[in-house]
């Protein structure tokens, strides 16, 4: 049975403040080395695999990286059930003063005794209205 985790939920809340910081190694100590470890990113092209290009995919998404985005995370809620966890929140990215919200998912494995992401995702949502715009169909073909 599936219980609250306010361990992951704070893994979560660390994870998007070292985002903030630029701080890719706690982000780097926080994340799996196993082969199954993948990461999506909001971006149509923004999809590792690996522990590497996840890294990667980090390091381009900090404030000081190309993207220069910075994010906050406004709420979380995690579970776990055993030695794995997941975690759902809501935040923001914003680059040049402009914000959009974004939705974040991490499912978390225990590792020697500490929680590391296997799997994270970030999304932001766009009305069912406009999921067929022009500006989609070309990501889909990149």
């Amino acid at each position: 049975m599936a219980e609250r985790a306010p361990e992951i939920e704070q893994l979560l809340r660390d994870t998007m403040g070292a985002m903030e910081r630029g701080d890719i190694e706690t982000i780097e100590r926080r994340t799996s080395r196993e082969d199954c470890l993948v990461g999506i990113g909001s971006d149509a092209s923004e999809w590792g695999e690996g522990h590497e290009e996840n890294m990667r995919l980090w390091r381009e998404s900090m404030p000081e990286g190309p993207s220069k985005v910075h994010s906050a995370l406004d709420d979380v809620t995690a579970y776990r059930e055993g030695s794995v966890g997941w975690a759902a929140g809501r935040g923001y990215f914003e680059v040049d003063g402009q914000r959009v919200p974004v939705r974040l998912t991490m499912v978390v494995h225990e590792e020697d005794g500490e929680w590391k992401a296997v799997q994270s995702h970030a999304s932001i949502g766009v009305p069912n209205e406009r999921m067929f715009d022009p500006m989609f169909e070309a990501s889909v073909r990149a």
